[in-house]
């Protein structure tokens, strides 16, 4: 289904994901800037060691190296700047920490039977229930999915979870037992979020799994969400709409008139 720009009038396909709703519900601004702007920034260091771990996640689940994962992750070729790290991260410290991760991972890791790995999906945005369909098509990757039907997301952090971005987490866990129900007509059995802990200098790295289950509701609750943020985008309420809450970790901080000075 098509949907027609209340800016320009063009009609096109519109693909959502996670990270374009959950941007919007940050900063309505900040989509603009990223999403209908095209702005591209460097990469902060959390971000940049969470892709290097991710990578090399792929390749042990592959039964590759999970080293080489990512050293191509951190010092391969970049396609533009907005896959490249910010000015003095230092890439070998990072490399040194995703290797202690790795030397612990086989050993406290818990046991995932991958049946697909890094997934992506395709998948239309009907409400399970009502079957209202949306003009947009939900789009993204599922890091892995288990022969038992669990869902798996690993996620990088400094320390362990103290629920901060439970709400967003939330968010994505619904998000993709919906795709997964759209794909395979059943919900997940299990949503993971497979937490793999830096560690410091006075605590080694750790693995802390958090289990979620999904239901229906949830599922539904996802949809309704994507509904707000979509009927939302489509009036063009984006530019014009800043929020003050997230300035100090947004990429546009820089150029954004209403950060200045903030």
């Amino acid at each position: 289904m098509a949907w027609q720009s209340p800016k320009t009038g063009v009609l096109s396909n519109m693909n959502i994901s996670i990270t374009k709703i959950s941007t919007y519900l940050e900063c309505p601004r900040k989509y603009w800037y990223l999403y209908e702007m095209g702005l591209q920034t460097p990469k902060s260091e959390g971000f940049y060691f969470g892709s290097a771990v991710h990578e090399g996640l792929e390749n042990y689940y592959l039964g590759k190296d999970p080293m080489e994962g990512v050293r191509n992750a951190l010092f391969g070729k970049k396609k533009n700047i907005g896959e490249e790290p910010k000015e003095g991260i230092d890439l070998d410290k990072l490399h040194k920490e995703a290797k202690r991760i790795f030397q612990i991972y086989p050993q406290q890791a818990p046991y995932f039977k991958p049946a697909l790995i890094e997934h992506f999906f395709k998948v239309p945005l009907i409400h399970p229930e009502t079957k209202e369909k949306l003009p947009a098509t939900f789009v993204g990757k599922i890091d892995l999915i288990t022969t038992h039907d669990d869902i798996v997301d690993h996620k990088t952090a400094s320390g362990s979870d103290t629920g901060f971005f439970k709400e967003k987490n939330d968010f994505q866990a619904n998000g993709y037992s919906y795709a997964f129900l759209q794909m395979f007509g059943r919900l997940p059995k299990r949503f993971i979020f497979n937490f793999l802990i830096k560690g410091n200098t006075r605590r080694g790295p750790r693995i802390e799994p958090k289990i979620l289950r999904p239901q229906l509701g949830d599922i539904c609750t996802f949809f309704d969400t994507c509904k707000y943020a979509l009927d939302a985008i489509l009036r063009g309420e984006t530019r014009d709409y800043p929020s003050s809450i997230h300035y100090r970790v947004c990429p546009a901080k820089d150029i954004c008139p209403y950060c200045q000075g903030r």
